[in-house]
């Protein structure tokens, strides 16, 4: 081990859960409103259209909504650090980082650092959101995850090549790779991809560099009702899986294909049954009022840990959006 209480690398998305990024709502300014953004509530829409083509700023404009928002992201690494979880959250940005990519879309969101990158393995890398508001969240992180990666020799730090610019409504080629779009599972990596997240072009960079290391890249079409893989999809033990089919545009992959599947309503899924976090292969923390889906995961020697995250979902994600996890056992 290092000087740090935990070894940098992570394996499977239910191997215990050493060291996780949160994140926080500090800064948190939404873009002008376009198409793109339909993944935002109907209140949250209205908002961004009445605020015409200036970033909505939370803290001014939803103060109430804004401190609670920031509470339960705080009650998140309270849980986390009262399970031996080391857990780091980002610095607020510069001025200067604000000011990235303005021109393409302004806005700042600190709230979900599982997006911009992604931990496999030994490996750190800096992906591709399609949102150009949000690809400026790697610097921060950056700054928590540099002094790991230099204190182990076996790291690798990787960005991606970056997105050829486009304005957010029309789309662009690319490469597009998120986070959320992205299951691991021992040496096997699932890839969700749509027209509004991840596309081929990202699945393919992500194939090319990671594939000589021993991974298999599987990539898995979605209709695109649904932002991110993690919305419909998450393992959360040895064989067992919750998944909302009908979002799926392909069939299970062949190493998931004899799993137990927890099959989800739609209303189950949009109310984040998957986007939970598996703090080991006994326990999953999830958004509460789910009662059926913790019922299914108890019966399956899995302990539901439900927490209060309507604020932070409010935003259009849930607890394994704001959870990066940097440490995971084998």
């Amino acid at each position: 081990m290092n000087e740090h209480d935990f070894e940098f690398g992570a394996y499977t998305d239910f191997g215990t859960l050493r060291a996780a990024i949160v994140g926080s709502a500090e800064g948190l300014a939404l873009p002008p409103f376009n198409p793109t953004l339909h993944h935002y509530n109907d209140e949250v829409q209205a908002a961004l259209k009445a605020s015409g083509d200036r970033p909505l700023e939370i803290f001014k404009a939803m103060p109430e909504r804004w401190e609670k928002t920031a509470v339960q992201l705080a009650a998140l690494a309270d849980l986390y650090e009262k399970n031996g979880i080391r857990v780091y959250r980002p610095r607020p940005y510069s001025n200067e980082e604000r000011g990235y990519l303005a021109e393409l879309q302004p806005g700042a969101s600190l709230l979900y650092p599982a997006d911009p990158v992604y931990t496999v393995g030994k490996h750190y890398i800096e992906v591709n959101i399609r949102r150009a508001y949000r690809r400026k969240e790697v610097f921060p992180l950056r700054d928590v995850v540099a002094p790991l990666l230099a204190a182990d020799p076996d790291t690798h730090h990787v960005v991606m090549p970056p997105a050829q610019p486009f304005t957010p409504s029309s789309g662009g080629p690319g490469p597009y790779l998120e986070g959320g779009d992205i299951i691991c599972y021992k040496n096997h990596l699932f890839v969700g991809e749509s027209d509004i997240a991840s596309n081929r072009a990202g699945t393919e960079w992500l194939q090319d560099y990671i594939e000589p290391f021993g991974y298999t890249v599987h990539p898995m079409p979605m209709k695109g009702t649904v932002l991110h893989l993690l919305g419909i999809m998450v393992l959360v033990c040895e064989g067992v899986l919750l998944l909302f089919r009908d979002e799926l545009d392909c069939d299970l992959p062949e190493p998931l294909r004899d799993w137990d599947v927890i099959e989800l309503s739609e209303d189950e899924a949009r109310a984040f049954a998957t986007v939970g976090v598996s703090l080991d292969n006994k326990r999953y923390v999830m958004p509460s009022h789910l009662g059926r889906v913790g019922e299914e995961l108890a019966r399956r020697g899995v302990e539901p840990i439900e927490i209060e995250y309507d604020s932070v979902s409010y935003w259009g994600g849930c607890v394994s959006c704001s959870t990066h996890a940097i440490a995971r056992d084998p």
